[in-house]
């Protein structure tokens, strides 16, 4: 069974009585969505690319800052907390928002750099240093079957959460729901949070402005899942900026620990196979190097800590 030391100490139960209501829901993921909307509205009052939209965007921080604020509100409120309908919304908003939040993140992305500017030469340095350019070989022979079983694997990083929050929320483990949810969340919010500060496109544009990849081999070719996770990553709401670190493998770290703590060995190794299939598919269709999926992992790594010691 994988698991990690819990971090705590004389000082985590003065702050869990700030952060725990009486029902033992935390406020602790609310503050996080007013947390990184404060960042998100910075970005965009300190951007020195300004976006078209800033006003609206401003003024949609603004909304969401004052209906998160009413459910911290809410939450101090007993006959409020006895209804399902809000401890359902309490639960599931801070989630739903930072899903949502990668497409606002969008319009942050380029507020510092101009919009062709990325830090993936360095990166491809690094990588062929340290693994030899994967991206570039691993899908050389562009095999149909694999590069669609790949694509599969590549996806399944999108049912990780809700398979634990569903389960957990469910079977009535509301405590470890937010612990998992939190760790979840902690991770985008810091990706969403660094994305603007060091572009990095991935492979698939990367190497070919390096002169590595000719533009036609850049979108692999293979059957339906394929062709829907090109539709996905280059018409649909993929941006092209925000490969480092990877949120799908800190995602797929706290996918992977929990399993393993909520289903033992058995879970574990499921989840183990099904992640590295992901890192692999990851790699192999061109949208992460090598090293944005280690400093991903690491991330979820210690975004698990992190909930761990304060949930």
């Amino acid at each position: 069974m994988i698991t990690l030391p819990f971090v705590g100490g004389p000082f985590l139960l003065s702050f869990s009585s700030f952060i725990l209501h009486p029902s033992s829901f935390s406020r602790l993921p609310t503050w996080l969505v007013i947390g990184y909307l404060v960042i998100h509205s910075f970005y965009i009052v300190t951007a020195r690319y300004r976006s078209a939209h800033r006003v609206r965007a401003l003024l949609t921080n603004f909304g969401l800052v004052c209906l998160f604020a009413l459910l911290l509100v809410g939450l101090g409120q007993a006959e409020l907390y006895r209804e399902r309908w809000f401890r359902i919304v309490a639960l599931w908003s801070p989630v739903a928002f930072f899903w949502w939040a990668y497409l606002w993140a969008g319009l942050t992305l380029h507020a510092y750099y101009p919009r062709d500017f990325s830090y993936d030469s360095r990166l491809i340095r690094l990588e062929d240093r340290l693994f030899n350019q994967p991206s570039l070989w691993l899908a050389a022979g562009e095999k149909a079957w694999l590069t669609d079983l790949l694509h599969f694997l590549y996806n399944t990083y999108y049912a990780y959460t809700p398979i634990l929050a569903l389960y957990l929320h469910i079977n009535g483990r509301l405590a470890e729901f937010q612990s998992v949810t939190f760790a979840v969340t902690l991770g985008y919010a810091f990706c969403y949070s660094f994305f603007p500060l060091m572009p990095v496109f991935g492979p698939r544009w990367g190497l070919v402005d390096a002169g590595l990849l000719p533009p036609s081999r850049s979108r692999l070719r293979g059957g339906w899942m394929t062709r829907i996770t090109n539709v996905i990553m280059w018409q649909g709401p993929a941006h092209k900026g925000c490969a480092m670190p990877s949120a799908h493998s800190s995602t797929a770290v706290v996918f992977l620990i929990w399993s393993s703590r909520i289903w033992g060995d058995a879970g574990g190794l499921l989840a183990a196979v099904i992640v590295a299939g992901m890192v692999l598919g990851a790699v192999y269709g061109r949208y992460h190097y090598v090293v944005d999926m280690i400093v991903g992992g690491a991330l979820g790594i210690i975004s698990v800590l992190v909930a761990d010691w304060l949930m």
